[in-house]
């Protein structure tokens, strides 16, 4: 359905209007966000700000940090808390969608599709503070890979963005289900286990509205590393709630329907 006529739909009523969303993600069409709406936690964009939906990836720390040769962080790894934050991912700007750029290459390439900068974020220190807790210390710096992939060519204020980001990822670990994750370090779970627990607290999502990531350890088996909500970019305020979630249009979970929740090493010193 072409994106002229489902906007059309808005005009119709309340219930055929919030269905464009979803409509538009199976589409492939993508939507700007009202500009009469301000969302408690809205990122103004400059450039390329009409893509379809986010995507935020938190990491369990002890599972990012684990391949199946080992430790893969640096040794000055916080070993807390254990729910990190790994990046706020928007999806591509309709320009890329209309020219034919294949999802894949927009996940691979970022914004260097549009230009390759390599400049750090100019950040504040309490910022900066607070990201070197949540996300994780991998070999380069992740912040400022998140940073050069998925924000520069938007043209979003780097404070803003990483404060919305943190402010993501410590209301989930904060809630219920990420409090009963940090309970089950140690654990094999299931996958429908933890969506049920999340819609009995926030409500039912939409399809692929939280998909899991998973490594594999040095025996072989899979444990969880990451998650990853798909979130309207006009209702981040409302996170976790499911309404503020759209369906994902892309299958991204690799988790089997039991996993492991890893703890980290007995043998490694908490940075």
């Amino acid at each position: 359905m072409p994106y002229r006529a489902l906007t059309a739909l808005r005009g119709l009523h309340p219930t055929l209007a919030a269905l464009v969303p979803a409509l538009c993600l199976m589409a492939g069409c993508a939507h700007t966000p009202p500009s009469t709406h301000t969302d408690a936690l809205s990122i103004p964009v400059t450039r390329h700000g009409d893509f379809g939906h986010y995507t935020l990836a938190l990491t369990w720390q002890p599972g990012f940090c684990t391949d199946q040769h080992g430790p893969s962080c640096q040794p000055d790894q916080p070993h807390a808390p254990l729910i990190g934050l790994h990046g706020l991912w928007a999806s591509r700007p309709s320009d890329l969608v209309r020219e034919g750029l294949p999802v894949t290459q927009w996940w691979i390439k970022g914004c260097d599709v549009y230009q390759h900068d390599d400049t750090p974020p100019q950040l504040s220190p309490a910022l900066s503070k607070r990201l070197s807790g949540t996300v994780a210390h991998t070999r380069s710096s992740l912040v400022t890979h998140e940073y050069t992939k998925h924000v520069q060519c938007f043209g979003m204020n780097a404070e803003r963005f990483f404060t919305v980001a943190s402010t993501l990822r410590d209301r989930f670990a904060a809630g219920p289900v990420g409090r009963e994750l940090d309970h089950d370090a140690g654990r094999d779970i299931s996958k429908a286990d933890v969506i049920g627990s999340f819609e009995r607290t926030y409500g039912t999502l939409p399809e692929r509205g939280l998909q899991f990531r998973c490594n594999t350890d040095a025996q072989g088996q899979p444990i969880l590393a990451q998650l990853w909500f798909t979130l309207d970019p006009r209702g981040l305020g409302r996170f976790p709630a499911a309404s503020g979630f759209l369906p994902s249009p892309d299958v991204q979970d690799n988790c089997p329907a039991r996993f492991r929740v890893p703890t980290w090493p007995v043998t490694a010193q908490a940075g």
